[in-house]
């Protein structure tokens, strides 16, 4: 797999959690093409940030609202480097 930013592999972890039940770290794994370590160190981020967020009781973890808004944007922003890249 190539090189990805930090902004990819948020938007690749908010994807894999954005279905709507709950998902485990070992599908985020498994969904992002992440390490174990990576999953944790990238889920804190994005909890702390407000974009995702993590259910104790079930182990699980689910993209919120402001999740989903990111995700929208960096798909826009993706769209658009695509257009520039074919210009």
């Amino acid at each position: 797999m190539a090189y990805r930013s930090r902004e990819e592999i948020f938007a690749s972890i908010l994807d894999t959690t954005g279905s709507g039940a709950g998902i485990t770290r070992s599908k985020i794994m498994f969904g992002s093409y992440l390490t174990y370590a990576q999953v944790v160190e990238y889920s804190k981020i994005l909890i702390q940030r407000g974009l995702l967020e993590y259910d104790p009781i079930d182990r699980t973890y689910k993209t919120t609202p402001s999740g989903f808004t990111f995700l929208q944007l960096q798909n826009e922003l993706n769209q658009m480097i695509k257009i520039q890249k074919s210009i």
